[in-house]
């Protein structure tokens, strides 16, 4: 305990004329001496009827001194002692010293008259109803009104600019694949196999309908249809051939024949195409 290092106790009431009545705010304050290197804490208080604790206590630091204040409530007249709790001084190290408390004595006035018997007093009237502002739903019908005003030729002219134009993407070439090492490797069959997707990719790009999906027979059919001009008996014998080479049943210089003649009509489509 650290004696000798807080000053009296301070009692600051919210006084009226005459001193508080009951239920007036009253703020019981305390100052104290902080020694160098200490922070000061108040402690909680539950003081207990008839007597209500506010709020929090406040701490306002003046050089050395500290001022801890507690906002009270008292419900009943008359005198009354109340023990203010000591605070805590927090040291250096984590050390905690705690001050004693302070006994001060309030009187409170009542609010009923005086040398009047209870009995004859007559409780105040009803309070009558607080009427309440009209709603009303004008402010929300102008901003309505407002933000179609202003936004209504925007959306106009912006649905006036219509749909942004897509922009097919470019078709990409299809990589060289390197036949001629493959042939080396002997891999015929796989050279074949390239051979026919290319060509069946060079017809689809120029007849949507010949796709690289169907067979030979309907590949063929869908070119006498759309391009009849088209060298449709040359091209059936190249597919025919690169179907067997693809199988294995064609050998590797014939397989390499097909191939060449296979570029030799893609070129011939591509410049019939233009």
């Amino acid at each position: 305990m650290i004696t000798g290092i807080w000053a009296g106790a301070v009692l600051a009431l919210a006084l009226q004329a005459s001193g508080p009545t009951v239920g007036d705010t009253i703020w019981l304050s305390r100052s104290i001496a902080v020694p160098p290197g200490h922070v000061v804490r108040a402690p909680d208080w539950d003081p207990g009827d008839p007597i209500e604790l506010l709020a929090r206590p406040t701490i306002a630091l003046s050089g050395d001194s500290a001022r801890i204040s507690y906002p009270v409530v008292v419900w009943r007249p008359g005198p009354i002692a109340i023990e203010i709790p000591g605070p805590l001084l927090l040291g250096p190290g984590g050390t905690v010293d705690s001050l004693a408390s302070q006994r001060v004595s309030v009187t409170l006035r009542s609010v009923l008259p005086q040398d009047v018997p209870d009995s004859t007093l007559k409780p105040q009237p009803r309070a009558g109803f607080v009427s309440r502002r009209a709603v009303s739903a004008s402010p929300l019908l102008v901003l309505w009104a407002l933000a179609t005003i202003l936004l209504l030729p925007l959306h106009l002219w912006w649905r006036r600019r219509g749909k942004p134009e897509t922009v097919p993407p470019a078709a990409q070439p299809m990589p060289e694949p390197p036949l001629s090492r493959w042939a080396d490797d002997g891999e015929y069959r796989a050279v074949a196999n390239m051979t026919a997707v290319r060509l069946r990719t060079t017809i689809a790009q120029r007849v949507s309908p010949a796709h690289a999906g169907l067979d030979t027979e309907r590949l063929l059919a869908e070119l006498a249809a759309a391009r009849p001009h088209w060298p449709l008996t040359e091209l059936a014998d190249l597919l025919h051939a690169l179907d067997r080479a693809r199988f294995g049943l064609v050998d590797a210089a014939d397989t390499m024949e097909l191939t060449r003649a296979s570029l030799k009509l893609q070129d011939r489509l591509l410049r019939d195409a233009a």
